[in-house]
């Protein structure tokens, strides 16, 4: 069985000794990596029908993990509905849209801070996901990039902070959030990629727009500070590239 970067990536951010609940786990790769490297003593795998269950317990099979496992670590249900409060130790939530994990966890925000820790890796709109995790009081623990296929994948490990809410330094729209400093120090050449891609793509964007004959200044005001933003952090992980 081959897995992807990500996949291990996943798994190597989980702390060992920890207990795990993979909220939409589908082939259940992650769980089924944490027991083999003898790194979770128990791991929970959860998804939204039986048919994606199947998959995990053939993968658990396949493995010969079947019997370290019992029927109760495979639930079905929705979010965090099959896993009860402070049940485990981490919560992975990976695969999914920003927007999708931040509505999990907002469904039931006093469940989701009972676990003292997350792993999430969102497959897009990863500032909206930040953005929710510090208003709704979650520390952002450390950054990584994982490759899947032509992919540079996030993963974002977070604590419960001090207080359960606060004012964000700035609005969510900003580029920030989606480019943080921390996303250099992951792995300065597959920041620089994603970071290259898109000050190419507001440059064309910036190209388009003023080329044409409506006025857009305001979003070209807003290209050209986040352009300006992106230049910077290009630097700072062609520097930090230098020393990986």
């Amino acid at each position: 069985m081959r897995l992807s970067k990500r996949i291990y990536a996943l798994a190597d951010n989980v702390i060992g000794g920890d207990s795990v609940a993979d909220i939409g786990t589908d082939h259940g790769y992650v769980p089924m990596l944490l027991m083999k490297q003898g790194k979770s003593p128990r791991v929970i795998m959860s998804d939204i029908s039986e048919g994606s269950l199947a998959k995990a317990r053939e993968t658990f099979t396949i493995c010969g993990l079947d019997k370290r496992v019992s029927e109760s670590d495979f639930r079905v249900g929705d979010g965090l509905q099959t896993i009860g409060y402070g049940e485990v130790d981490e919560l992975i939530i990976a695969g999914l849209g920003g927007h999708t994990i931040k509505n999990i966890l907002a469904d039931d925000e006093a469940k989701s801070r009972s676990f003292r820790r997350l792993v999430l890796q969102p497959r897009k709109h990863s500032g909206t996901l930040r953005y929710y995790l510090y208003t709704h009081g979650w520390d952002i623990e450390s950054e990584d990039l994982a490759e899947e296929g032509k992919f540079a994948c996030e993963i974002i490990t977070a604590v419960p902070a001090a207080e359960s809410e606060r004012q964000a330094p700035y609005p969510e729209d900003d580029i920030r959030w989606k480019y943080p400093d921390g996303i250099v120090n992951a792995d300065p050449g597959l920041a620089l990629n994603r970071i290259r891609w898109k000050i190419s793509s507001l440059e064309e964007q910036e190209t388009n727009l003023s080329s044409g004959e409506t006025e857009h200044r305001d979003i070209l005001k807003k290209i050209k500070e986040d352009h300006s933003y992106l230049i910077k952090l290009e630097e700072k992980a062609v520097n930090a590239l230098k020393t990986f």
